[in-house]
């Protein structure tokens, strides 16, 4: 059987975040806690977003666990991004950075080897990517997380 290649679908949930692609945000925070896994981004102009993935123990996640699988890595262990082919259709905002969907994503496959639970069994299971201009953050997830979008007060900093 032919394997394909990846696609990068691009995913906008939130146009709050301002920049013209994910090099115009940075990871501020990701936090793994048994209850959630939390990632936040922020812009250049003050704005940030929560990315929450905090569902245990329904039909599409049949484990304990938030997420079936995350990975971290910086810009020079995933050289292959900015080879794969990319689809901007999901774009709905060009003022606003975006993350991206993955089909025929070599995680899900990696992770298919799993025999008790994989993408074979719970076809909804989806590869959410998150870049920034350095960092990359991938997640395995068989629902779309929540987005808390927010405004970073700096009255008081000095």
């Amino acid at each position: 059987m032919l394997k394909k290649d990846e696609i990068l679908h691009v995913w906008q949930p939130v146009t709050s975040l301002v920049g013209r692609n994910p090099a115009e945000m940075q990871f501020v925070d990701i936090q793994r806690h048994n209850d959630y896994l939390k990632i936040v981004f922020q812009d250049f102009h003050d704005n940030q977003v929560e990315i929450i993935y905090d569902q245990l123990y329904n039909s599409s996640t049949p484990t304990e666990y938030v997420v079936w699988a995350f990975r971290y890595s910086t810009e020079y262990g995933r050289p292959d991004l900015h080879t794969i082919e990319s689809d901007f259709s999901g774009l709905v905002d060009s003022h606003s950075p975006y993350f991206f969907k993955v089909s025929n994503s070599k995680f899900i496959e990696w992770f298919d080897r799993n025999p008790l639970i994989n993408s074979k069994l719970y076809p909804n299971l989806e590869h959410h990517l998150f870049i920034s201009g350095d960092e990359v953050f991938e997640v395995l997830s068989a629902y779309e997380p929540r987005f808390v979008e927010k405004k970073i007060d700096k009255t008081f900093e000095k």
